[in-house]
């Protein structure tokens, strides 16, 4: 056949391709549940820095007004006190959340403090400036709960909340009250609406940093302005940040139960199918793919371009053009890499089908897809704090013969080996890793180690010149 007939036949069967493209791109952005940029943006914002009988915290009022500050340039309706005792440090809680209350189930709140918070029998509190304690009886009447305050702002019934503690700067309480080196807030369970962020984890100090900020606050201030960031990933990127200008002595923690994506920037608008199209035809001087576009999108602005540039490649006796035809797939997949969004990918599949650019697109798609799903997982751990959750689910599955003291040894990496065989999910069960502590969490304690049987003679594994035997 000529080669004029061969992309006649490619360009219509682009234009069949194109049929069902606008109800699966439909289908797929409703299914998308993103926190709107229009909606309610409030904040209130506490810095306790003198205390009467703790001293006098150095970085908490400028770090707190730094936060103001940025949150104020985002869009936030920001409320913002300091020093504040027991009784005022409730009302502006009270009052924060009817306020966000008040604004409507699509509002967005964020509650910052930074001040003193402890530690005590796994329940993390705020020290407001009035505390004066002298036993650990004196905590709960004279702290505000961490967990009370993410309660409260979880009953306003909003679409989202957002709580930050940069606290734990050191260990002012005597030691009837908190034993020597006690510092740093426990990872909380998740509280539905709230996201709950920590400067530092148990048993570790936020540092107060060199150049008037905490490290902590340093580090979010930047990373609440970067366009396009989903929440998570803030927090991901301040992580890195802190334990990176720390030397590894303060990991923050956070702890997560939403459903939906908030940006503080939102990212650029994704292109329009139209505008990714012609944005490929442009490029290759493609007349099928111009071709493409006025027939899927006839009254589209792109479809205005679109019918001025084939109008001068026909012309021009677009033989040039023509011979392009076949790279259509290619050029629409090079630029859906570009956009690197899932929805880009699935236009490729949508228009050429059985290409085998679809493939390749169909992949990325759900490796995308994919990558979203693990970062909504929930909080990570890693480290000491890693091992200790995983000797917690090896100790529930009667699997641990060992100690739950954070060292990643022969017990551990033996309890891990057998529950590897209780699980469905693989997994290196001679690393500490978060898959294998997914995997444990939903192993059911009736399901344990205890109900395995020997079944053939032990047989020892070595690994790194240790024997683990059964």
């Amino acid at each position: 056949m000529r080669p004029t007939f061969l992309t006649f036949l490619f360009a219509m069967a682009l234009a069949v391709s194109a049929v069902s493209l606008a109800p699966r791109a439909s289908a797929l952005d409703g299914s998308r549940k993103t926190v709107p940029a229009s909606a309610p943006r409030l904040a209130l914002v506490i810095g306790n820095a003198r205390y009467a009988k703790l001293g006098t915290l150095d970085n908490p009022e400028r770090d707190a007004d730094l936060i103001a500050e940025r949150l104020r340039r985002l869009g936030f309706d920001v409320t913002s006190v300091a020093d504040r005792d027991l009784k005022t440090m409730v009302q502006d809680v009270e009052d924060f959340a009817r306020k966000v209350a008040a604004r409507g189930p699509d509002a967005v709140s964020v509650l910052y403090y930074a001040g003193h918070g402890l530690e005590v029998d796994s329940i993390n509190y705020l020290v407001p400036v009035s505390a004066e304690i002298r036993k650990r009886s004196d905590i709960a009447a004279q702290s505000l709960s961490v967990k009370r305050v993410a309660d409260r702002l979880s009953a306003a019934h909003n679409t989202l909340n957002v709580l930050i503690i940069d606290a734990c700067r050191d260990n002012p309480f005597p030691a009837s009250v908190t034993p020597p080196g006690t510092r740093g807030l426990v990872p909380m369970g998740a509280v539905y609406g709230v996201f709950i962020a920590s400067s530092t984890g148990s048993g570790k100090a936020a540092l107060d940093g060199d150049d008037g900020h905490s490290p902590y606050t340093r580090a979010l201030a930047e990373a609440i302005m970067a366009p396009g960031e989903k929440l998570e990933d803030v927090f991901k990127s301040v992580r890195r940040q802190v334990r990176l200008v720390t030397g590894e002595q303060q990991i923050p923690w956070e702890s997560t139960s939403l459903d939906r994506d908030f940006y503080f920037v939102p990212p650029a608008a994704a292109p329009t199918p139209s505008e990714q199209l012609l944005a490929a035809a442009n490029e290759t001087g493609n007349l099928a793919l111009f071709d493409l576009l006025i027939e899927r999108f006839p009254a589209s602005r792109e479809a205005d371009a679109a019918r001025a540039a084939a109008a001068k490649l026909r012309a021009a006796a677009g033989a040039e053009a023509q011979a392009l035809a076949a790279s259509g797939a290619a050029q629409v997949l090079a630029r859906a890499r570009q956009v690197n969004t899932p929805e880009a990918f699935d236009l490729v599949a949508s228009l050429f089908p059985d290409a085998p650019e679809a493939d390749q697109a169909r992949a990325a798609a759900s490796r995308l897809r994919e990558t979203t799903v693990l970062d909504s997982a929930g909080p990570s751990y890693e480290g000491r704090e890693l091992v200790q959750q995983l000797q917690e689910q090896l100790a529930r599955l009667d699997c641990l013969a060992g100690d739950r003291d954070g060292a990643f040894e022969a017990p551990t990496i033996e309890g891990l080996r057998r529950a590897s065989l209780l699980s469905d999910e693989h997994y290196l069960w001679y690393r500490p890793t978060m898959a294998a502590l997914r995997a444990l969490k939903k192993i059911s304690t009736s399901d344990g180690c205890g109900r395995q049987k020997v079944v053939a003679a032990p047989r020892c594994l070595r690994i790194n010149g240790e024997d683990f035997c059964p």
